[in-house]
């Protein structure tokens, strides 16, 4: 079997249903956000909000998953661009508007309540930076660190709204902790291990409004041989080909 997603030229990548072009992006690809993009929650939201869009990715597994309007915001012009052009290519172009904005600038403009928020935000806040200003923008927090993000989206979530991230564990527990500051509490978790043995690198984190027991899941992408596990390819199998 095939265990990869099609890979063309120039930094392209072609799923089922959409192509995402990154080249023109400081943060690429992963497969851990495609994870998070398939294991969004199965509800039925009627707006959802893609803060650091970045290459458009989450929202267009996101209008693939539901038919509600998408709004994706993304502070870097060079990601912006590149975002507008795959969703322009996509079947998706009217259902995803997108925005060149700081989201905190978009969020004081803001009147809608949003029922999904999902972010990919920067990783490794207190690590060591780069020396490449939109990587360090894109992966540390230089433009809007946990707390600005938490504030946003404490308003703009709806009353019973849900909110994914995607982090390492020491980001988590710390973005748990300001979430639960302002009354939005962890429902869900997903645990993502490359192959069986390894503590998780990163977690899917599902945030909600309303406090309930939180369910805590495992998904294990590789066995040994290298070939994807069958429950990485059952969560992925409608976004890539060859599953």
């Amino acid at each position: 079997m095939n265990h990869k997603q099609h890979k063309t030229t120039g930094g392209s990548f072609t799923f089922r249903q959409f192509a995402v072009k990154q080249d023109q992006c400081a943060m690429k690809v992963t497969t851990v956000a495609c994870v998070q993009g398939a294991w969004l929650p199965d509800v039925e939201p009627k707006a959802i909000l893609d803060i650091g869009a970045g290459t458009g990715i989450l929202s267009l597994m996101a209008a693939q998953k539901y038919t509600c309007p998408i709004d994706a915001v993304e502070i870097d012009l060079d990601a912006f661009g590149q975002m507008k052009a795959n969703v322009k290519a996509s079947p998706w172009p009217t259902q995803i508007s997108i925005y060149h904005a700081d989201i905190r600038d978009f969020a004081q403009r803001q009147c809608k309540k949003y029922d999904l928020i999902i972010s990919n935000p920067p990783f490794y806040s207190n690590q060591l930076k780069s020396d490449n200003a939109r990587s360090n923008c894109a992966r540390h927090g230089t433009s809007l660190d946990h707390r600005q993000l938490v504030e946003v989206c404490h308003n703009l979530i709806s009353e019973h709204g849900r909110i994914s991230m995607l982090l390492p564990p020491s980001e988590s527990a710390r973005i748990t902790e300001l979430f639960g500051a302002v009354g939005i509490h962890l429902s869900d978790q997903l645990h993502i291990i490359d192959t069986p043995g390894r503590a998780p690198k990163t977690m899917v984190s599902i945030f909600a409004a309303t406090q309930a027991p939180v369910q805590i899941h495992q998904l294990v992408i590789k066995e040994p041989s290298g070939a994807y596990t069958p429950e990485f390819s059952t969560l992925l199998r409608d976004y890539y080909l060859y599953l």
